[in-house]
């Protein structure tokens, strides 16, 4: 099968121009993450592998069945996204769909998540700096999701979008054995 995020990218293009003409990006993102959450269940995921094989009328009855699990939870905009994503065969991309979307609205709204992982928590002291900072570096909003993580001995690993900053212990270890062989 050709690559799924090819195949996602109109898709999400599409649901992001008409969230973001109707001031409904919000709106658009929480549809997206529950018809990909409803999308991505074991059954259900089986179902969509299977759907091109059982014809039509199946496939028409299993969308109907997607849109009743998902009831209540989709306007009808977001009802007729799934729709045209069944009857082309797409529902498989819908995890897909729901990540390139959310790319564009961080981009879209200079935002990105910054993902720290320490050997310690972080006060909150550092994370105002350690927030401050990456918002100079990289002109954008910054939400930080720190985690723990025992394993890195000491210092910390940053993780916000392609940029990565490894201040950890194990890596300053690396450098320095690297310039003494030198």
């Amino acid at each position: 099968m050709s690559d799924l995020k090819t195949i996602a990218q109109p898709y999400a293009k599409a649901a992001f121009d008409f969230a973001l003409a109707n001031k409904s990006l919000d709106q658009w993102a929480h549809m997206l993450m529950i018809a990909a959450d409803v999308a991505h269940q074991p059954v259900i995921l089986q179902e969509i592998k299977e759907i091109d094989f059982k014809g039509a009328k199946n496939a028409e009855a299993f969308t109907l069945m997607f849109l009743d699990i998902c009831e209540g939870l989709l306007d009808e905009h977001g009802q007729n996204f799934v729709r045209v994503m069944a009857e082309n065969g797409r529902l498989i991309v819908l995890p897909d769909v729901l990540n390139l979307f959310m790319e564009m609205k961080a981009d879209f709204e200079r935002t990105i998540e910054a993902t720290v992982l320490s050997v310690e928590p972080l006060t909150e002291e550092q994370k105002v700096n350690l927030v401050k900072a990456l918002e100079k570096r990289l002109s954008r909003s910054v939400e930080l999701d720190c985690q723990i993580d025992e394993s890195l001995v000491g210092g910390m690993l940053i993780k916000a979008g392609e940029l990565v900053i490894d201040g950890t212990l194990k890596s300053s270890m690396n450098r320095l054995a690297s310039s003494l062989q030198a």
